[in-house]
This record gives C-alpha cells, sequence and structure tokens, in this order.
C-alpha cells in the first residue's frame, strides 16, 4: 500500500513541476525583436493619429510619428546626438527601455489582436506613459486597400514583371499623369527655379533637388545614400534615386507640393560600382488615372524672405541644419543643375541595365557588383559560400596579388579580375576562408566566364590554389518593373 501511495505521490509531483513550467509567462518582447525588418505601430484608440512607428535593428531602432497606423511616412525621433536612438530590453520582465529624446518605456501586459484604422493588427498591450496602448504590426496590408478599392479607389498588388524588355517596362510610361493640365501659375517668383537641399532618409543621408516652374508644376529628385554619415556621403553608394513630379497649390502663402508621378530606381547596394551602378527594380506610381497611389507625406515650400525652405515629414534635416518651426524645415539652396524628366531617368536606366547585361563585367569592381548582387537574390550566399558585403571588401586588388598553385606544384593561369570580401560565417578549418593580418577574407576571381574561389589548404602555409564554383550562374539578376504596387 505504501508502494502505491509513493508512486501515486511521485506522479502527482511530476504533474505540478509540469505545470508548474507551463504556467511560465512566454516573453512578448523577444519575438518582437527576432522579427527581422517588421514594422510596429504604437496607439491608443483606433490608431487613426498619434501613433510611433518602431523598426529595431541590431544595434538601434528607427522611429518615427506618423499619422495613422500602416502609414509610413513621419518625423524621426532620434536621440540627442540626432542619431537613431539606442534601445534596451529584458524578455524575463517584458520591458523595452529606447533611448530617444523624448524616452520611450514599454511593459508588455498581454497578447492583442484586433483591427486599427481599418487594418487587421496583432501584438501586445503594453503600458506606456501610465496609460494602456496596443503595439502591434500588420497583419495583412491588403485588407484594406481591398476594402478602399471596392469603394471606388484602385489601391491595390498593381502590376509587376521581372524583365527590362517585358510588356509592363515597354509601356510604363504610358501611365504617366500629365502635370500641366490644371496647373496654376506660381504668384511668387522667388519659388520659381531649381534648389537643391539635404536631409535624412529615415537613418540613410540623402540629397534633394527640387525644380519649381512658373507654370505651377514641380519635379523633385531625391537620392538616398547607405550611409548615416553625412561626412561619408561623397563615398557612399546610391540606395535608391527618385524623382516625384506633380502640380502646386498656394495656400496662405506657402507652396503645397502635390504629387502626380513618382519614379523609383532602387540600385544593388553591396558591393556597388559607383561608375556603373546596377538597377534592381524601377517603380512608378500614380496619383489622378487610377487613384491616389503615391505614399508621400504632405510637403510645402515656405518664403520666409531670408530664403526657401522646404517641410516635410518624410526627411529629417542633417543635425544642426533643421529651420523654421521646431526646427522641422530644410533650408534649400538655389542651383543652376538641370534634373532630367521620367522619361530620360527611365530609358537611361534601361539602358544602362541592358549595357552591363550584355557585358557585366568589365573590372574588378564590375565583378564585385555582380556577385553582390547574386548574393542579394540569394540572402547573402554565393552558392555554399555566406558572405557579408557589411564589413570588409574591395576591389582595389590586383590579379597578380593572388598568384595560385595547382596541386602539382605548377603556377595557375592568373584571375582576370578578382575582389574580396568578408564571409559571414568563420566555420573552422575551412580552406576557402584565408586569413590575413586585417581579418579573415574571402578571395572571388573571374576567368573565362567561370567563378573561382581561392582556398588555403595549409592555414600553416602561404600556398593557396584556385578552385572553380561550378554551382552558380553568373547571369545579372533580372530587372523587376513595377506599377502602381500595393502601399
Amino acid at each position: 500500500m505504501r508502494r502505491k501511495w509513493g508512486w501515486i505521490l511521485a506522479l502527482l509531483g511530476m504533474i505540478l513541476v509540469l505545470a508548474s513550467a507551463c504556467s511560465q509567462p512566454a516573453s512578448m518582447v523577444g519575438p518582437v525583436l527576432k522579427r527581422a525588418d517588421t514594422t510596429w505601430y504604437l496607439y491608443r484608440g483606433q490608431g487613426k493619429s498619434n501613433v510611433l512607428l518602431l523598426q529595431f535593428n541590431k544595434a538601434d531602432a528607427v522611429v518615427k510619428a506618423v499619422d495613422a497606423v500602416g502609414e509610413t511616412a513621419g518625423e524621426n525621433k532620434l536621440n540627442s546626438d540626432f542619431a537613431n536612438p539606442k534601445y534596451t530590453a529584458d524578455t524575463t520582465k517584458n520591458t523595452m527601455q529606447i533611448a530617444a529624446s523624448q524616452a520611450i518605456n514599454l511593459t508588455f501586459q498581454s497578447d492583442y489582436t484586433g483591427t486599427a484604422n481599418g487594418y487587421a493588427v496583432t501584438g501586445y498591450t503594453v503600458q506606456y506613459q501610465g496609460k494602456p496602448y496596443r503595439f502591434v504590426r500588420l497583419k495583412n496590408t491588403k485588407q484594406k486597400k481591398t476594402a478602399t478599392s471596392a469603394a471606388g479607389s484602385s489601391q491595390n498588388g498593381g502590376q509587376s514583371a521581372n524583365g527590362n524588355n517585358s510588356s509592363l517596362a515597354n509601356r510604363l510610361m504610358g501611365a504617366l499623369v500629365d502635370v500641366n493640365t490644371g496647373a496654376q501659375p506660381v504668384a511668387d517668383k522667388a519659388f520659381v527655379g531649381t534648389f537643391t537641399y539635404r536631409m535624412f532618409v529615415g537613418k540613410n543621408v540623402g540629397a534633394g533637388q527640387i525644380t519649381v516652374n512658373a507654370n505651377g508644376t514641380y519635379q523633385n529628385a531625391v537620392t538616398v545614400l547607405n550611409t548615416t554619415k553625412p561626412g561619408d556621403a561623397d563615398k557612399a553608394a546610391v540606395i535608391s534615386y527618385s524623382l516625384a513630379t506633380g502640380q502646386l497649390q498656394s495656400l496662405y502663402g506657402k507652396e503645397y507640393l502635390n504629387p502626380k508621378n513618382l519614379l523609383t530606381v532602387d540600385y544593388t547596394v553591396h558591393g556597388q560600382n559607383q561608375a556603373r551602378r546596377l538597377p534592381q527594380r524601377v517603380t512608378l506610381w500614380t496619383n489622378g488615372k487610377s487613384g491616389d497611389n503615391i505614399n508621400l507625406a504632405r510637403a510645402r515650400i515656405e518664403n520666409t524672405n531670408a530664403q526657401l525652405i522646404y517641410y516635410s515629414k518624410d526627411y529629417t534635416p542633417w543635425p544642426k541644419e533643421g529651420l523654421g518651426p521646431v526646427q522641422t524645415g530644410m533650408a534649400m539652396s538655389k542651383t543652376d543643375a538641370a534634373t532630367p524628366g521620367i522619361p530620360t531617368i527611365y530609358t537611361n536606366t534601361l539602358g544602362a541595365y541592358r549595357g552591363i547585361q550584355k557585358a557585366p563585367v568589365q573590372s574588378n569592381a564590375d565583378f564585385m557588383q555582380l556577385i553582390g548582387a547574386i548574393s542579394d537574390a540569394h540572402r547573402q550566399n554565393v552558392g555554399q559560400v555566406a558572405v557579408d558585403f557589411t564589413d570588409m571588401y574591395g576591389a582595389g586588388v590586383k590579379p597578380t596579388d593572388y598568384q595560385a598553385i595547382n596541386k602539382d606544384g605548377s603556377k595557375q593561369a592568373l584571375m582576370l579580375y578578382v575582389f574580396v570580401v568578408s564571409p559571414a560565417k568563420v566555420i573552422e578549418g575551412a580552406s576557402y576562408i584565408i586569413s590575413t593580418q586585417s581579418g579573415n577574407l574571402l578571395v572571388f576571381g573571374l576567368l573565362d566566364g567561370k567563378l573561382y574561389l581561392l582556398h588555403q589548404p595549409d592555414h600553416d602555409s602561404a600556398t593557396v590554389t584556385w578552385m572553380m564554383m561550378p554551382d552558380v550562374d553568373l547571369t545579372v539578376p533580372p530587372l523587376q518593373i513595377r506599377l502602381n504596387p500595393g502601399i
């Protein structure tokens, strides 16, 4: 009988242990930080005003004040050094602190699923500033757009095609809206001319050039660079180039910008050859013909008599350069430079892509850019090798720097082009990872249209050998063309 009771007590003990383990609250903060490239919204009420947008990088967070849940254009909330704020999190206590100029301290309380500003959302209920808030992500961004479309707008998935010679590529410029129709002449001629300004686009450095025409039309060119430091602007890669065209509307002495067309060209960034940039994607958004598809914040130009100031929640001025109310405006400087129109930019982009497609590699820099584009298309992998273009890389080497030896001791043929890049994974004993005084490197070579990777069979010896990578297709990734994709 004692044995029986002992067995029962032991069983109850196991059940209590399991129940205790199951009752431990799951971390809510952990899944937030693990969801890379996810946009979160912090709001009260219906999510139609006073909303914060948050995106978490490895070291810092992008924080914007936006108009509503689902919006992406807004004013960046930076720290005291005019940089993206750092964040810390305690997954056991379900707390998070974001060190913006006005600190954001969150305590996660419970799971939440519902709707906000017409979107289905999922996330958490949190405590913020002593009040209950929602901290959510969109479950399905198409939901609200579909509902809007039924009401008469055509915001939808748009059209997309791969290939610079596709049907969409050939007729894309036919979708442009005529900005001259209905435009009203500008009364204050001080607004007329071409001006430059500089800013941050999110956390990246940007440069703008806007042309205001006397007939009341404008075009605004924006270049986004892959650097957060203004001092590095001259040597940074170009992430994207966009050109918006539209009409001006005069209200209370200010000129508001109403966009009608927005063409954006996204480039290969990793290993970019700045002298011969490779376009990855071309997108045209239009307002008017098929509903409002352009997702730009409302922008305006003001004349203080001393100078013109440009305001837009899409951009943040460079440190100590903000003007006007709460220093959110950007100084406009007159220039004689001219900006080509959208059809010219589009034609030149297709021409540049086709030129690279026909002759992708004419230099070490071209070779590095091609492999960078291939790695982008395959989640930062080249064949079975993971690369890291955010660390050390460069094309300033010579084929003669890497004279390799066959297994029989004879010299191998010199590569035609070479470049170096850091490995994304350091695998102990991997012969293709070359140890140098600067660190671990991958050395890629190109000869007779074939890709090679340098191997160092014995890390105690300087002997190296080129080995071909037959499983890598060296074709330039196709150019994607899009018209009015869902925003």
